[in-house]
């Protein structure tokens, strides 16, 4: 099996991140133009593994057309992506679609911080990229130079992502609209291996509450929180 390259990127729907950033690891199938891979869906403490197949053709256009499958070993929604990869930007773009009716965008890239703070295809134009630019150089030059706002901000940021995807998704006080865009607004900054460092703070925080998450489906609502007296 010949690998392809290790992308990094987000999904987006309503133009913003929906869920942190996701590593894939691309390799070529068996079958000729082929594409497999496997992945952790890191979101809200869950540890979902999946599974990726998909296909490229002839170029068009300079560019290849790529579609992917992702299926998760859980009962979770499949996503289906398609889309292009550019050889000139080594990227792969494209739009999502999910049950339900739900669609979004998608950016992969091959090193994360080209793609963390990037902002949804839909999204882009002159002002959009000038933001963009401004904000990852001032990222680098803050990271290279080991600023102690930084860290203390990355700290801050881990810390309120926490408690806001344990509310949105577990219990307590259920996020507004402001408290949501914030959440959104979070992912961004985060790389693939903080939120697999604060999805296991998550779980162990989980695992010493008196209060266990049960979906409900029966009733008719998303989730019931049940008190263990």
């Amino acid at each position: 099996m010949n690998r392809l390259g290790t992308y990094y990127g987000f999904i987006y729907e309503y133009q913003v991140p929906f869920g942190p950033m996701k590593t894939w690891t691309l390799n070529r199938g068996n079958e000729e133009n082929s594409i497999v891979a496997s992945g952790t869906h890191y979101d809200w403490g869950h540890y979902k593994t999946y599974t990726i197949a998909g296909t490229t053709g002839p170029l068009e256009d300079g560019k290849m057309p790529v579609e992917l499958e992702t299926k998760f070993a859980s009962m979770w929604v499949d996503v289906t992506l398609m889309g292009y990869f550019d050889p000139e930007e080594n990227s792969i773009k494209g739009t999502v679609t999910m049950p339900g009716g739900r669609s979004g965008e998608f950016v992969f890239k091959r090193h994360p911080d080209l793609v963390r703070f990037y902002p949804a295809p839909s999204a882009i134009n002159a002002g959009v990229r000038w933001k963009f630019a401004k904000t990852v150089i001032l990222d680098r030059i803050r990271q290279e130079s080991w600023s102690p706002l930084r860290i203390l901000r990355r700290i801050r940021d881990g810390k309120r992502y926490m408690e806001l995807a344990i509310r949105d998704e577990y219990y307590g006080k259920k996020l507004d609209d402001d408290e949501y865009d914030e959440y959104c607004g979070l992912f961004p900054s985060l790389y693939e291996s903080d939120v697999r460092f604060y999805a296991s703070l998550i779980k162990i925080k989980l695992s010493k509450t008196p209060i266990q998450y049960v979906d409900n489906y029966l009733h008719g609502s998303l989730s019931t929180l049940i008190w263990l007296i």
